[in-house]
């Protein structure tokens, strides 16, 4: 067995089994990693195991296109369009002209290197390493590659979402300085903590007045609708006041607009809530860069991403003193655990911090033990 440098990484010699001569070229690596896999190849051939033929190996963008045809049958149309994109701006790119065979650990680190010099964020590299490990391991299986060259790359550490709410006077500001179309929807959005992509499929059968909720069912990404984004998520959102006279004046401004327009009633099935005012599908990212953002300049707001509005509802009603419970519910969170760690900071800011509630509580009970037969143990009384 033999390790000799190329110009382009390494070539490994090494005799098989029967005996006969083989040698591999691998691009891209270190001599480290040669004499590891050279290891490898020694004990894969002394435990008898069949040589695999790489030339026999599909390359990387061949390979992902089947890998897609597979799966995609298993998943939500805004997946299958992340894991297409990610295919398109940053596998393909790097990888698409290797065989699948010859993608090692080096050369998906050199990947992650670039991806992150580019300026893309910790999260879009970490989805990217996430679909190149289900493409690998999918080629492992078929015995493409004999081990998985992602096995001791760990994903990069993302920072903490921001989370950067509107309190109740910015709200109020906000909503004025907001176009009155969208008003309504963002006085939902900010009174029900539901996520912009949810409301984008809203139609006006979700809505129930009866029963004073609205369903959940549903959300679009880049245009395709599916479920939402947990099991979770499929909910009924509780109608407050505000939001149920939000709703009155979006169904009355929609009517106005195809009375003007001549337009009919919206064909079954795409009576939307939340539309342009010519009628067309709810477009969030335009909403968010011709809406959003010039609103929060016009109110004279810091900058701030339109997700924040889940954020303000969530931090407000907890600030509030609703039940976690309650809340939790109405964002399609399992259980309210996430909302201590993700909200708790916010909630003392808005409530005293002073520890009046503990010493009213406490007072009480010491006022009540004061009562007691004479002879009982008295606790002093505090003051503050």
């Amino acid at each position: 067995m033999a390790v000799k440098r190329t110009r382009t990484g390494y070539q490994l010699w090494w005799y098989d089994a029967d005996g006969r001569f083989r040698k591999r070229t691998i691009r891209g690596i270190g001599r480290d990693e040669a004499v590891r896999l050279e290891r490898e190849l020694l004990a894969a051939r002394d435990r008898g195991e069949a040589p695999i033929d790489e030339r026999r190996a599909p390359l990387f963008e061949a390979f992902a296109q089947v890998w897609i045809e597979e799966g995609r049958s298993g998943w939500k149309a805004s997946t299958l369009a992340q894991y297409q994109q990610i295919l398109k701006s940053q596998l393909v790119p790097a990888l698409g002209e290797h065989r699948v065979s010859a993608i090692t650990e080096s050369r998906i680190r050199q990947v992650i290197t670039a991806l992150h010099d580019a300026g893309l964020s910790a999260r879009r590299i970490n989805l990217t390493l996430l679909v190149l490990k289900m493409i690998l391991r999918t080629a492992l299986r078929r015995r493409y590659l004999r081990d998985d060259p992602t096995e001791t790359i760990r994903s990069l550490r993302e920072p903490q979402a921001e989370v950067d709410p509107l309190d109740p006077d910015e709200v109020t500001v906000f909503l004025a300085a907001c176009p009155l179309w969208w008003r309504p929807y963002f006085t939902v959005a900010c009174w029900t903590g539901a996520r912009p992509n949810e409301l984008a499929a809203v139609r006006w059968g979700d809505v129930d007045s009866g029963r004073g909720i609205v369903r959940i069912r549903a959300g679009r990404y880049r245009g395709k609708e599916g479920p939402p984004k947990t099991a979770s998520s499929v909910r009924d959102i509780d109608l407050l006041p505000p939001v149920i006279e939000a709703l009155k004046v979006q169904k009355a401004q929609q009517a106005a607009e195809r009375l003007k327009a001549g337009r009919g009633a919206p064909a079954p099935g795409q009576e939307y809530v939340f539309t342009g005012p010519a009628g067309g599908l709810l477009n969030v990212n335009a909403l968010r860069d011709r809406v959003w953002y010039p609103a929060l300049t016009k109110a004279g707001l810091r900058r701030r991403i339109m997700y924040q509005t889940r954020h303000t509802f969530a931090s407000n009603a907890l600030a509030a003193g609703e039940a976690p419970s309650w809340v939790a519910a109405m964002l399609g969170h399992t259980s309210p655990e996430m909302l201590f760690s993700v909200y708790a900071r916010f909630i003392p800011n808005r409530t005293r911090r002073d520890g009046s509630a503990l010493l009213s509580r406490m007072t009480e009970r010491v006022n009540a033990e004061t009562a007691e037969p004479a002879g009982a143990a008295v606790l002093p009384k505090y003051s503050r």
